[in-house]
């Protein structure tokens, strides 16, 4: 070795600077191959033969030479001396910085594997990383080369090389890292930039190499990194320098060292919740893909952001929420048993209530995928929440719903996995059938298709069906039987409608058209678009392709297994194409026509099914194969021929369910298999007989079907010999249960054979059963259950006779239906078919259940012969003392108006019960939303054809109080809970489903019933007629409530024809006296016709020339005037348009008006209505009213918040009309109440503010006519010859006639009578001269009424009529001004039946409704469309320029003389006060801080008016001739006179203090004494009005805004002169 050294290096020493490559490349590889043999560290002597070695190898000509092959094997030389010299240094520092460099550039070739130096660099590479000879490098400080050297490593690695290769490199790399005291930002820049998912220019390689070398040192990089990281994320990525994505460099980081990034955190938290939705959403897909990652725990230091990242589930941004779910799923699917999965699945089954669709279809996906995945990742109760998603509001996610949760059941139908079980999807799948949006086809399609796996065997299918049906409900046999009925239908319609073209094929196409136009409207019936559908068949009927009707008659052949439906169906497909039109049509038609869910060969296996649980001993499975087998008996009868004999073995079995089931599919499919049973159908006869007579009775019912069925006579002769066997054996009387279930069977099937002997059995029913007696004595039961062996015959005996008049056929040709209707009548009245008949209360209960439900199942055919006492009796069972028999009968109600086999009109019985028990009242109320809400497009029930009923049903009732007798509202309450918990079914939203108010054409429907039935007479009974008007009333009040628009209550009425049995229209005796005068007029008037035309034709002639003369002289008059009329004409016409739409509204509602006032009763009246609105209606109906103080305190209770004025006002309304006395004479004077019941209504001056009011029976005037001083004091219920009388304030229900009225206002021991309203009788002075003569006396007055203290009662305050809007519209100016400016303002507003404005003010306005609520200032409230009322602005009393007149009576706006003017100070408020108690005192005076405001503000207004006259030398003259015009009546010029006396020069100024007014309190009062006398003499008014004040305190007096304007200047215009 030693001598090969020395010869080596002799000669590269000789060559390294020779141009011969080829022998410096020998020499070299000679020196590299006795290098690469040496060991480390040798001998001396080989190290000193290899000097000359080592001195030439690293001459710049070698280690910068420039063929890449030289230095290649420089390089693997000059690394081989490193080892063997190591870990001694062979050079010094310059020539190991070349070496370096060279190892570098030996690197690059790394690249390309398939290059043959390849090896030698690898092994180049190999002894650098195991030697750690790359350590000199830190030494050196060679930083630049060692970031060429990682840039270097990550552009040559590659999948292709080898562990050993990849290894090196990270070894070096890492080694580096970790002996580096200090990683430079440009290193760490190098090693980041190759992490990140999805980069172009970097290869994975070079990824996993840089995450290696991370996670390899992460402790000595985790501080560069962390504060690069943190440096990229603090900055924005645009402004970055180095563009490196820190949220990848994370990602990558996180995969192989998550430690590193535990300080992150936080900034990723921020990030997260930031307001940018860019960076959010990016965060997101971060920490999504981070949790995400298979085999990675998420670190404990990220739990919190975890946390965080779920809570973004709930983002106000969709696509971030759906980013959240997206990456749930990946990490579920990752890891499906992770510690996280129960929260992340907790929080998908929020986002399935999410408010967004695609977020709750996005959720459904991700659960149904992971399930799909591992079921036993999804726990059964998240699956259940999925299906919740079948009753979602959007129909896709419906229909994605059922998708995805019948993709669930069939893996678990294949895995079995855990021990959940998921039979329950497919019912909830089949329930969807019942769901209008979804319908029969979808539901369909799924069975058909999806469901069950394609992989199953018939036998496993028929294993999964019997597991279902066993756990099946009735809603969810009955969906199945849905489906099964329209196969059913269709095939048959298919069956036929290809024999008719088989038939007519030769034929006209037109004839066959003809033929099949009724088939293919049938057949398009079972398709969702039957338009569409019939469309297709007709353009299928014209193709020719015989391959496509061959299919489909193979189809529809019940011998086609499902299989080979399933290929049949591809064919026909793949024949028509995709591209045709009918390909979609063909496609639906093929699968609903086919045996795809049951075929014959599932029934083979069924059968076998069935033996196999009845050895194991299971019977609910037993019964599940039996009910399976019934189903197709009866859907799909075919497909059980060729098992007839399987079917008679079983009928021998001794189950006595097993002989049940068979016996039931006998009487289903006997017809159907009657050919196959051959010589088995005589001994198939005897078994049946026998069953009838010795089985019981569910099984003597199916007997006798199967006997009607397997026989082609329809059982006539075999069901005669039965008969006459049955008949002999009722006089043996054994088991007469079976006996009278065989004869009534016979009777429905074979009614010719039952009528031989009816009358027999008939007789033996009514006499040897129904009228036998049972002795109770001690020892009688009183337990529902515990009825008795006699009863339970007697029911049975009663089904026969019902069962004998339902036949199949010919029912109506039956006689005799009135005899056994006077039984049931019997039963239903006294519980046994006569009152001589005993039985205890059980057996009466029983009978009478038994009864009703007999007549409900004989109004299918007999409901004409059914009289109303009858249908009372029956609705009465619902009333029932045992709860188990009023629970039965609504049940069977409900079950046959669902099945659309009863009259809705039943549905009353579920409104007459009084049961108390809250839970029963729910369950039924909850029933008859049922039947009212569940009906779909085509409803079961329509409430204007059972309010008739109803409302007949209800005020024949006993409970019904007797509306003459009984004036108390509270006895209604009941009667008004079930007419609401009624109607308020019929409310309905803006998507069809319930809601808050009925729709537009329900409210007519029903108010157009309610007044036919006022304009009627009971037929039953005209004494109850009235309690028919008063329900209708509070029906009318309902549906005010329910309303959405008041105005919907005046549409016209409809042309309603009520029942003839329940009432007839009145017959009025006027019309006929009218009728025969109209006859007399008319014969008279066409004697005088006759007689005028004569005249008129002797006047023609002369006529003519005058009138041609006229003409011609018009027509020059004509010519000028044309264009002046014809825009008159346009404007009048413009008017007249106004004035008719107008007058048709007024009209439509005084015809309504004038309606609903005919059978008007008390109840009508507002007091008796608010008690009713005041009632807190429960969604369950109940009524429950609470005293005021408790309402006022609950509601201010909660949340702290205060109750409206308006709802405040109502309540105490409500509490007055209840507290009120009943009055039964109106002429008589109230009662007084005891000192504890306090009048609310007098102390708040009875709010009124009902808006279902019916207008009065007077009719209202415009305001303007002559009103007589005897009409005058008639309308202030004053007299000449009577003394002082209380006048009672009028009621607003147009029902005053007969009623009774409230005529004082009662506050403590004694009576406390107010003072008449100044406001309201100088409306009537003012705006009102006189009457007609025909004026009638709408209000008279009452005697006087003495208090205990034998005190005179005072003048009480006339209170104003009501009011009646839509008579007198709008004022005569018009005033643009905006609804919500008004409130606040002082106005008048007319009030048409009293001929009056009164004054209030704007308290409120409601945006929605349109109306204000004005506070008038005798204490009413009215809620008020302004925009449909005449009212003008009080201000504008205080505004003399602006002034106008808003009536063209001569009578002046000022008002007459005679309103005295009242003052803070008033005596006559001072001796009111004097002779009342404190607390009578509050209650009967106008608000004083009120009145004082509105004083106050009138003086100031005043007092700026005669500042402004004076400093403008305004001439008052005119003015005061306005003030004198409005006296011109006796009245007004005698108060002039009596009252100018008092009237001297003032003195005008502002009051400072209410002290001021009240200390001229007693001079006042002195001054009203002494003047009392003289005014009572000179008019009967001044008991009314107030004193006017003296001339000692009139120039401190306080001016308010009710005194008349003309007034008011006078007295201005006398202060100025006097100044």
């Amino acid at each position: 070795m030693v001598k090969l050294l020395k010869e080596v290096g002799s000669k590269l020493q000789n060559l390294y600077a020779s141009t011969d490559k080829d022998a410096l490349i020998n020499v070299l590889t000679q020196a590299a191959t006795c290098l690469t043999e040496m060991d480390q560290s040798p001998p001396k002597t080989v190290m000193e033969s290899m000097q000359p070695l080592l001195k030439t190898i690293v001459k710049p000509e070698l280690l910068k030479h420039q063929d890449e092959q030289v230095k290649l094997l420089v390089a693997s030389c000059t690394c081989e001396i490193t080892r063997i010299t190591a870990p001694e240094a062979p050079y010094d520092d310059d020539v190991l910085k070349d070496i370096f460099h060279l190892f570098v550039s030996t690197f690059s070739g790394l690249k390309d594997t398939k290059d043959p130096s390849f090896e030698r660099r690898v092994n180049v590479l190999d002894v650098v990383a195991k030697y750690r000879s790359f350590v000199v490098m830190l030494d050196l400080e060679c930083d630049d080369l060692v970031n060429e050297m990682f840039k270097t490593f990550f552009a040559v690695v590659s999948d292709e090389h080898t562990e050993t290769v990849t290894l090196a490199m990270e070894t070096i790399m890492a080694v580096l890292l970790e002996e580096s005291e200090e990683i430079g930002e440009d290193l760490l820049v190098i090693i980041l930039s190759f992490l990140g998912r999805d980069k172009k220019d970097i290869n994975t390689a070079a990824r996993k190499l840089a995450m290696k070398v991370i996670g390899q040192c992460s402790e000595i990089i985790e501080p560069s990194i962390k504060k690069f990281v943190i440096s990229s994320m603090s900055e924005d990525e645009s402004s970055s320098i180095h563009q490196i994505d820190s949220h990848e460099v994370i990602y990558d980081i996180y995969s192989c060292a998550p430690q590193i990034l535990s300080d992150i955190v936080p900034y990723l938290t921020k990030e997260l919740l930031t307001d940018k939705l860019e960076l959010r959403l990016k965060t997101v897909k971060l920490l999504g893909d981070l949790f995400a990652l298979p085999g990675v725990t998420i670190p404990q230091t990220f739990h919190p952001i975890f946390t965080e990242f779920l809570k973004r589930s709930t983002d106000s941004i969709v696509e971030v929420r759906m980013s959240v779910l997206e990456h749930i799923k990946l990490c579920l699917v990752s890891d499906p048993i992770r510690e996280e999965a129960p929260k992340l699945v907790s929080v998908l089954g929020e986002r399935l209530l999410d408010e967004d669709e695609s977020i709750r279809k996005q959720a459904v996906a991700v659960i149904s995928d992971v399930a799909s995945r591992e079921l036993s990742s999804i726990s059964t109760d998240t699956i259940k929440l999925v299906s919740e998603r079948l009753q979602d509001k959007s129909l896709l996610l419906k229909k994605y719903t059922m998708e995805r949760l019948s993709d669930i059941y069939r893996t678990w139908c294949l895995k079995k996995i855990g021990d959940d079980d998921y039979d329950w999807i497919p019912g909830k799948i089949l329930t969807c059938v019942y769901d209008n949006d979804l319908g029969l086809d979808t539901v369909e399609q799924i069975l058909r298709t999806s469901l069950f796996p394609v992989e199953c065997s018939v036998r496993d299918k028929v294993k999964i069906w019997v597991r279902l049906f066993s756990k099946f409900d009735k809603t969810e046999v009955k969906a199945l039987e849905k489906i099964l009925e329209q196969q059913q239908r269709l095939q048959l319609e298919v069956q036929k409608y290809i024999s008719l073209r088989e038939m007519y094929k030769d034929n006209d196409t037109s004839e066959l058209q003809k033929k099949t136009t009724v088939c293919i409207r049938s057949m398009s019936q079972c398709f969702i678009d039957p338009a569409k559908a019939e469309t297709d068949f007709q353009a299928l009927g014209q193709s020719k392709d015989a391959n496509i009707w061959r299919i489909l008659t193979t189809l529809v052949d019940p011998s086609t297994s499902s299989l080979q439906s399933r290929s049949l169906r591809d064919e026909l497909l793949k024949i028509v194409g995709e591209k045709e039109p009918l390909y979609l049509f063909l496609s639906s038609l093929s699968l609903k026509c086919s045996y795809t869910i049951f075929d014959k060969e599932f029934v083979k296996e069924l059968l076998i099914e069935t033996d196999l649980q009845k050895s194991d001993g299971s019977k609910l499975l037993t019964q599940s194969c039996l009910n399976i087998l019934v189903i197709l008996a009866c859907f799909s009868p075919l497909l059980l021929s060729g098992i007839e004999e399987n079917l008679v073995h079983l009928l021998e079995d001794d189950d006595e369910a097993i002989k049940e089931g068979v016996l039931h599919v006998l009487a289903k499919a006997g017809d159907a298999i009657r050919e196959q049973l051959g010589e088995s159908s005589s001994s198939l006869d005897l078994m049946l007989e026998r069953i009838c007579l010795e089985g019981n009775r569910r099984q003597a019912k199916y007997a006798v079907h199967s006997l009607a069925a397997i026989t082609k006579d329809e059982g006539l002769k075999s069901l005669s010999v039965l008969y006459k066997r049955l008949v002999d054996t009722l006089e043996k009387r054994t088991n007469l249960p079976s006996v009278l279930q065989s004869l009534g069977c016979i009777a429905q099937t074979a009614t010719p054979v039952f009528e031989t002997q009816e009358s027999k059995v008939v007789n033996f029913i009514t006499n040897e059963i129904l009228r036998c007696s049972q002795k109770t004595g001690a020892n009688e039961k009183h337990s529902w259950d515990e009825r008795s062996e006699l009863c339970s015959l007697k029911i049975f005996g009663l089904k026969t006779l019902v069962k004998s008049y339902l036949p199949v056929k010919d029912a109506h040709l039956r006689v005799g239906i009135d005899e056994l209707i006077k039984h049931l009548q019997y039963i239903l009245s006294f519980g046994e078919i006569s009152k001589d008949v005993e039985s205890s209360s059980v057996d009466k209960a029983h009978l009478k259940l038994a009864s009703a439900k007999a007549i409900i199942r004989l109004s299918k055919h007999w409901d004409k012969k059914i009289p109303i006492d009858v249908f009372h009796l029956t609705l009465r069972i619902s009333e029932a003392e045992f709860p188990q028999a009023r629970k039965l009968f609504l049940n069977k109600v409900r079950q046959y108006i669902s099945d659309r086999s009863l009259d809705p009109k039943y549905v009353c019985a579920f409104l007459l019960n009084s049961e108390s028990d809250n839970s029963i009242l729910e369950e039924e109320n909850r029933n008859l939303s049922d039947i009212i809400q569940t009906s779909g497009t085509s409803p079961v029930i329509h409430a204007e054809y059972v309010l008739p009923y109803l409302i007949h049903a209800l005020a024949h009732h006993p409970s019904c109080p007797n509306i003459d007798e009984c004036k108390d509202a509270k006895a209604y309450e009941p009667i008004y809970r079930k007419l609401y918990m009624f109607l308020s079914k019929f409310v309905h939203g803006d998507d069809g489903k319930p809601g808050i108010c009925l729709k537009r054409e329900d409210i007519t429907s029903i108010t157009s019933v309610l007044r036919s039935i006022k304009k009627s007479v009971d037929v039953v009974d005209t004494n109850v007629s009235k309690n028919s008007y008063a329900i209708c009333e509070l029906c009318l009040h309902i549906t005010k409530r329910l309303a959405p628009k008041q105005d919907d209550l005046y549409e016209p009425s409809l042309s309603v024809s009520l029942p003839d049995a329940l009432y007839a229209p009145i017959k009025k005796k006027e019309d006929n006296n009218e009728d025969d005068k109209k006859e007399e007029h008319k014969e008279d008037d066409k004697k005088e016709e006759h007689k005028e035309d004569d005249k008129k034709e002797e006047n023609k002639e002369d006529d003519k020339t005058e009138e041609i003369k006229e003409d011609n002289k018009k027509n020059e008059i004509k010519e000028d005037d044309k264009k002046e009329d014809n825009k008159e004409d346009e404007k009048k016409k413009e008017i007249e348009k106004d004035k008719e739409e107008e007058k048709k509204e007024d009209d439509k509602k005084a015809e309504i008006d004038t309606e609903v006032s005919e059978g008007q009763t008390w109840l009508a009246d507002e007091n008796a209505l608010a008690h009713f609105e005041s009632l807190i209606l429960e969604a369950n109906g109940m009524v429950t009213s609470k005293t005021i103080e408790d309402d006022i305190m609950q509601d201010i209770e909660i949340d702290g918040k205060e109750m409206s004025l308006g709802k405040m006002l109502q309540r105490i309304k409500a509490k007055g009309s209840k507290a009120r006395k009943i009055v039964n004479n109106g002429s008589t004077p109230a009662v007084v109440e005891p000192e504890n019941n306090v009048d609310i209504l007098g102390m708040l001056k009875e709010i009124n503010s009902d808006n279902l009011d019916v207008p009065n029976k007077f009719d209202s005037s415009n305001g303007h006519g002559k009103i007589s001083m005897e009409a005058k004091l008639k309308r202030k219920g004053i007299s000449n010859d009577l003394p002082t009388v209380p006048v009672p304030k009028r009621q607003r229900s147009s029902s005053a006639k007969g009623q009774k009225r409230s005529s004082f206002l009662k506050g403590g021991p004694d009576f406390i009578v107010t003072k008449m309203d100044e406001d309201a009788q100088s409306g009537l002075e003012d705006k009102v001269k006189s009457t007609n003569s025909d004026e009638v006396d709408l209000e008279k007055p009452k005697k006087s009424v003495k208090t205990e203290n034998n005190q005179k009662s005072g003048p009480v305050r006339k209170r104003k009529r009501r009011r009646i809007s839509g008579l007198a519209k709008g004022t005569s100016e018009e005033i643009v001004l905006n609804n919500k400016n008004l409130v606040g303002r002082h106005i008048r507003v007319w009030w048409p039946m009293d001929k009056a404005f009164y004054k209030g003010v704007v308290k409120s306005y409601d945006h929605q409704t349109e109306k204000h609520v004005v506070s008038y200032d005798d204490g009413d409230v009215e809620v008020l469309c302004l925009d449909k009322e005449r009212w003008e602005f009080v201000e504008d009393e205080h505004k003399p320029a602006k002034r106008k007149r808003l009536s063209n009576s001569p009578s002046s706006k000022g008002g007459s003389s005679k309103k005295i003017i009242k003052s803070a100070g008033s005596s006559k408020h001072t001796k009111e006060s004097s002779n009342i108690s404190p607390s009578s005192a509050v209650r009967g005076k106008r608000t004083p801080r009120k009145n004082l405001k509105q004083g106050q503000k009138g003086v100031s207004q005043r007092a700026a008016y005669l500042e402004m006259g004076s400093s403008k030398n305004i001439d008052f003259d005119t003015e005061m001739k306005d003030a004198e015009s409005s006296s011109s009546d006796p009245v007004s010029s005698q108060e002039n006179k009596s009252g100018s006396g008092h009237k001297q020069t003032e003195k005008f100024d502002t009051i400072s203090n209410e002290g001021s007014g009240s200390n001229k309190n007693s001079e006042s009062h002195k001054a009203d004494e002494s003047d009392s006398e003289e005014n009572q003499e000179n008019s009967a008014e001044s008991r009314s009005t107030d004193a006017a004040p003296t001339p000692n305190d009139s120039d401190k007096s306080e001016f308010v805004d009710d005194e008349p304007l003309g007034v008011w200047k006078s007295r201005i215009r006398k202060t100025v002169k006097g100044k």
